[in-house]
This record gives structure tokens, C-alpha cells and sequence, in this order.
């Protein structure tokens, strides 16, 4: 799974990266941003996938009838497994005709040890951002005359370190390739033609111990330090 995340980069750091522009104004530093708040991200749509554009953390599918019912939805579709995203009506028709890709340098789980949870930060080892698969939809809000663009992020089955780190559930973000990223925002092929040949990355990534200010609700996590290091549990994993 991944409710949590970070993104610390500048503009011009993101735009090399991935080779799109982005506006100074769409990225500030994150060091902590939850998805239950309904962030707003930098997102690469399929429509545009040269350019980031702004986007709202938890997806909110075009057919849904009215304000209610986008505000309990959006909150069960920050992620979407990439095994159904086929055949569950909120992304079936997104995973053929609006996928995106959402730019991050790291997220956080929780590691159980002897019943205890442990939180860790998932980076890459050289922290340069990357990409995850994505999906997004357009709803209009007659009620509000509105119009809000939301994405979900694709979640696979848990590999490597992230396998050893989120030991309960075992999900991980859908991350991304250069290569792959090119056929996730291909508006010309649809999911089924993708499918067999995509394939999550993993093993440039690294993770380590942090503190418990994330889960502190009476400090800001927004900061540098809930990145920090510390030490992990007494089963600390070799690999780190």
C-alpha cells in the first residue's frame, strides 16, 4: 500500500529526471504528506504526458452521482490493486483511457517485529524521484459547479526490501521504468496490451528505521527530521 509519501525535489531536478515540464509553483518540498488529507500532487496525465499537471490524491470516478458520495469514495480509492483494476467499476474504465504516473522519492510503512510496528522510509538508494503507476478520472460537481481532476496509485504484491519491511499486508506502489512509464501513459494502447509486459521496479530501493513522529498527531511530520534514521527493532534486516 502506500498512504504516505514524499517528494523533496525541485523543479528543475524533476523536469531532467523525467523529461516534462513542471511549474515552479506545483512543487514545494514534502517530507510527509498523507493521503487522508486529500493532497494535491504534481501528476504526469496520459492526455499530457510531457507536461505535470496538478491532480488530487484519492480518485473520484466520473459516473459517481453527487458530492456525497465523491466524499466517501475518494476515500477508499487512494490505492487500486493492480490485479483488478480491470474488473472494479471505479478504475475499469481509467486503466484503458486515463492513466498517469505520480513523481516521489520515498514512502513509509510499517514493519511488524514480535507484534510491535516498527515505521521505515522506502527510497531509492541514489534518492533520485521516481515515477508510480497511476490511474485518474475527471468528475464534475454540479452542486459546486466544479470540476476535480483525482488520481489513485497503483499498488502491486510486495517485493525485495518492501516484502521484508511491509511484512503484514505485502503491497508496494507500482513503481515505475523509464521504459514502462512510456507504455502506462501510451493512450493508444489499451491496459490488456500492457499487461503482460510491464513489470514493478524494485531493486534500487532501500529503506531504513524512523521515528515515531509519524504517527505523532500532535507534531508537524511535514519536516525534514521524519525522514531521520534511527535505530530499527531488535530484528534489524541485514539488507539495510
Amino acid at each position: 500500500m502506500c498512504f504516505n509519501a514524499s517528494l523533496v525535489q525541485n523543479a528543475e531536478i524533476m523536469a531532467i529526471e523525467f523529461n516534462a515540464y513542471i511549474d515552479d509553483s506545483l512543487i514545494k518540498p514534502v517530507y510527509f504528506s498523507p493521503a487522508f488529507s486529500l493532497p494535491q500532487w504534481p501528476v504526469l496525465k496520459d492526455e499530457t504526458p510531457d507536461k505535470f499537471l496538478p491532480l488530487t490524491w484519492g480518485l473520484i470516478p466520473s459516473w459517481t452521482k453527487n458530492f456525497d458520495a465523491a466524499r466517501d469514495l475518494r476515500f477508499k480509492t487512494f490505492n487500486a490493486r493492480i490485479e483488478t483494476i480491470h474488473e472494479k467499476a471505479s478504475y475499469r474504465k481509467a486503466s484503458d483511457s486515463s492513466r498517469c504516473a505520480i513523481p516521489i522519492d520515498g514512502w513509509y510503512e510499517w514493519k511488524e517485529v514480535r507484534g510491535k510496528k516498527y515505521p521505515y522510509y522506502i527510497h531509492r538508494e541514489d534518492r533520485k524521484p521516481f515515477l508510480l503507476a497511476g490511474l485518474w478520472d475527471r468528475w464534475t460537481d454540479v452542486q459546486n459547479d466544479q470540476i476535480l481532476e483525482t488520481f489513485s496509485i497503483v499498488t502491486t504484491t510486495a517485493l525485495g526490501i518492501c516484502a521484508q519491511v511491509h511484512n503484514t499486508k505485502e503491497r508496494m506502489p507500482f513503481l515505475l521504468s523509464k521504459e514502462y512509464s512510456s507504455l502506462w501513459l501510451d493512450r493508444d494502447l489499451k491496459y490488456s496490451q500492457i499487461r503482460g509486459t510491464i513489470q514493478p521496479q524494485w531493486k534500487e530501493l532501500k529503506a531504513h528505521p524512523v521515528s515515531n513522529l509519524v504517527t505523532d498527531r500532535n507534531r508537524d511530520k511535514n519536516v525534514p527530521q521524519v525522514m531521520d534514521e534511527v535505530q530499527g527493532p531488535p530484528e534489524q534486516m541485514e539488507l539495510f
